[in-house]
Formats: structure tokens, sequence, C-alpha cells
């Protein structure tokens, strides 16, 4: 799969923007958006699409890092499960104040038009984009070369409540990991470090479950874990090694 970061454009079309490798002739079919966890929801937006283009850092992080959610994966992890449902090219948006200040115009121009070539874009409803939020999906059908796929939330579960990254990230605040990995449709795994005593150390960017016992895996082998009042991870029945790790949570311990 290739990868791509992406810096702010300085203008729209035929400002002599960089055009990437595969560019307007590769008609690419492009998902738009976050995709954090790349959850059941995401994959409805990312089904039939080629080429992604998704922002690292959360843009929440630039513009209100006060509310910046706690994100579901890593990079790598993000990219792992993007190349697993057959997506060929991903494209970064590095987000910075930069690209806070491009305009949707310029964002669907310079970018998703001239730049990955797209003939088709597929996003998720309500999804807003550029400057201020301005974008909506609206705008892309002022441009005649674009296809665009709206896709509605996806409803699971006895409320018909829509599957979303913040609902997956409340499920595992309650230590409810199983009910968060089926809405993932994977395992929920984080890196994580070796500190002091062999306890795991989770950044605070993630998403991180309730205090409480579980069972699951670190670097693929079966083990229990303790997540304690400080975050803190103690693991039982394996050994640890390295200093980093993958640690997976499969169910909370009765």
């Amino acid at each position: 799969m290739e990868v791509l970061s992406l810096e702010a454009p300085h203008g729209r079309r035929g400002a002599g923007g960089r055009r990437l490798p595969g560019g307007a002739r590769s008609r690419a079919k492009v998902a738009i958006g976050t995709f954090d966890g790349v959850h059941l929801g995401h994959r409805q937006v990312l089904n039939g699409c080629d080429t992604v283009l998704t922002f690292d850092p959360h843009p929440m992080q630039v513009l209100e890092p006060r509310r910046v959610p706690g994100l579901l994966s890593d990079r790598r992890y993000k990219l792992h499960k993007l190349a697993a449902l057959g997506i060929r090219r991903v494209a970064i948006v590095a987000f910075d104040h930069a690209w806070s200040r491009v305009s949707a115009e310029d964002f669907v121009e310079a970018v998703v038009i001239d730049r990955l070539g797209a003939e088709f874009v597929s996003v998720g409803q309500g999804f807003r984009f550029g400057a201020r939020g301005a974008g909506t999906t609206a705008t892309f059908d002022q441009y005649p070369e674009l296809s665009t796929r709206v896709v509605p939330l996806v409803t699971r579960g006895p409320t018909g409540e829509p599957i979303s990254s913040t609902r997956i990230r409340r499920l595992i605040a309650d230590g409810d990991i199983e009910w968060a990995a089926d809405l993932l449709g994977a395992s929920f795994t984080l890196p994580a470090f070796v500190g002091d005593e062999g306890r795991l150390l989770i950044p605070s960017t993630f998403a991180r479950p309730a205090p409480g016992f579980y069972l699951g895996h670190v670097d693929g082998h079966p083990c229990g874990l303790r997540v304690c009042q400080d975050h803190t991870v103690a693991v039982t029945g394996t050994a640890l090694t390295g200093t980093f790790v993958e640690v997976t949570f499969v169910k909370r311990a009765s």
C-alpha cells in the first residue's frame, strides 16, 4: 500500500500544485474522513474505494486541543486495517494551522481532484471540511467531474444507536470491551510502553479501558490484564520483552 503525506496547498488548480503519483489520470475512488478505529460504520464509507484521504493528527488536536477525543488506534494499526480492506493508497493530511486555513473549495480542487485524481468521493453523513468547517457534502456537487456518495449512519444494537467512534470510546471507558470490539469489527488493540515493575503505560492520547481485570494479549501472547486506577496495566501470565508492545483487550474478566 502506498502512503503519502500531503502539505497544505497554496492555491486552487492551475496554481502549480504538485500532482501525486497516479494523479488526475488515475480516476481514483477516494474515501475521506478521520477513520479513527476504522469501525464498521467507516467500512461502509470505504467500500468500493481504492484511495483514502485521512487526517493525522486528529484535527481537534490543532483546533480544540482540550476537547480532543481519546484515539482508538495509532497510525500504524490504522494503516494495517486499511490495507486489510484492500485500500491501495492512503494520503495523509498532516493537519496543522496551515491546513486549518485551507478553504473547502481549495481542498476539493487542489487536493481531491488535482493531487489525488478523484472521480468518485465517498464521505459519511454530516461530513464537514475546510476552513471553519464551511464545506459540506453539498460542496462536492459543485464539481461535475466528481461523483459523490454520502453514506448514512450505520446502526447496530437494540437501541438503534449509530456506530460511531464516540460510542465506541464510551463503551471502552465503561469496560465493555466485547461490545466495543464488535462495533470495531476487530479486537481493541493499542500501543504501550513497558514501564517500572513491568507495567504497561498506554499514552493518554488513546481511549483506555475502565479500571478492572481483563483477558487479552500482549504481542499476541494470551495473558491477564489489570487496569489500575492510574491507567497503568499490570500483566500476568506472559513475559514482556522489549520496551514497546502491542496490547489487545479481549473481554472483561468476571
